[in-house]
């Protein structure tokens, strides 16, 4: 049987083992987000990125509002992955 102090410790190891694991999401996103040229941060670009954990312990990253040009960037680079993606399997296929 664990105590209310036990308890309570074990809730806050898993926040801030959630918060360093949506920190480090959120990080890597930003990463990928400044190859594309997109600068988190910069309120025309990509205002707010952060790392957020609910007291379970459950990892999220928080996106904020992201505005429209940014949005229609990242829908043209997922559109070309994918397309890339389907052609080099349609080829492998053909191959």
């Amino acid at each position: 049987m664990t105590t209310d102090i036990e308890a309570a410790a074990q809730q806050a190891d898993a926040f801030l083992a959630g918060k360093k694991k949506a920190d480090d999401m959120a990080f890597t996103l930003g990463r990928v987000l400044a190859e594309m040229g997109i600068r988190v941060g910069d309120t025309d670009s990509w205002p707010l990125l952060k790392g957020r954990a609910s007291l379970s312990g459950e990892p999220s990253v928080f996106l904020g509002t992201v505005p429209l040009a940014t949005v229609r960037k990242l829908i043209d680079a997922l559109i070309s992955a994918e397309s890339s993606r389907r052609s080099r399997r349609d080829s492998g296929h053909d191959a």
